[in-house]
């Protein structure tokens, strides 16, 4: 049971999500107070984001919400980022909203614009008003890696990573934190082979849960509890009782329970 961060719902999707995935896209409505739910769509990840925007506003939209992309993004041309999280129409745009929606892409996109030198953004504020007040916040593959307190900002070197490569601004980073302080997210997670750097990041940073999503999958966060649906599933980390011998002076690790969901 990971910690609970707020009253609504944190949904990371482990990235490769099919548009016509109706169990999850119509979740995400449902989340948000179903049919007539607004959403707002930030495709600040991805490198095309008029494209990535315009499919996840439409398959949002297919399932009964309404759906509106906001231009914040370091790849659109003639508009500044940092103008555009603290512009007061975009800002009330969010406010307005039950769901927030980010696309997939790189990661460092989305904190770096939302949260630059780690303070956050008016329109990161706003944002975190949609989860107190009982909304959804979700996201798939770099929308779902910034649900953590703690991310991966790049870190594709898995035995790198368990070589004891996680150096705060490279491998690792501030993410979001949507998922509450307690619980470490990783996307893209089987299919990529990612175990091999959940648990040397969760070990160096003091998690003791952690949550890695399968691709074209949903693991919903409420209320202290993890729901999955989709096409695959999401492996549950638990650490609480692991143990580690420092004088073996590599990574290693003891008595980790790991649940596939």
């Amino acid at each position: 049971t990971p910690a609970a961060a707020t009253a609504g719902s944190a949904v990371a999707i482990g990235g490769a999500l099919r548009y016509d995935n109706a169990a999850v896209w119509s979740r995400l409505v449902e989340l948000a107070g179903g049919p007539g739910a607004r959403f707002v769509v930030l495709a600040t990840a991805a490198e095309n984001p008029e494209r990535s925007a315009a499919r996840s506003v439409a398959a949002l939209e297919a399932h009964g919400a309404v759906a509106e992309a906001l231009p914040v993004s370091p790849r659109l041309e003639g508009r500044d980022v940092a103008a555009a999280v603290r512009d007061p129409e975009l800002v009330a745009k969010v406010r307005a909203a039950r769901g927030v929606f980010f696309t997939g892409g790189a990661q460092e996109r989305i904190v770096d614009a939302l949260q630059p030198g780690g303070r956050a953004s008016p329109l990161l504020e706003a944002i975190r008003d949609v989860m107190t007040r009982g909304g959804v916040v979700a996201g798939t593959s770099a929308g779902a890696a910034i649900m953590s307190a703690t991310m991966f900002r790049d870190a594709t070197d898995v035995m790198a990573v368990m070589k004891g490569s996680l150096r705060f601004g490279h491998e690792l980073d501030l993410g979001l934190g949507f998922a509450g302080p307690g619980i470490f997210v990783d996307q893209h997670f089987l299919r990529r082979g990612r175990l091999g750097r959940l648990l040397p990041a969760m070990q160096a940073r003091g998690f003791a849960q952690g949550l890695g999503v399968e691709e074209d999958s949903a693991a919903i966060l409420r209320g202290g509890t993890v729901e999955v649906v989709g096409a695959g599933g999401a492996l549950f980390v638990d650490l609480a009782a692991a143990t580690a011998d420092a004088k073996l002076g590599v990574f290693n690790l003891a008595g980790a329970r790991l649940t596939f969901l």
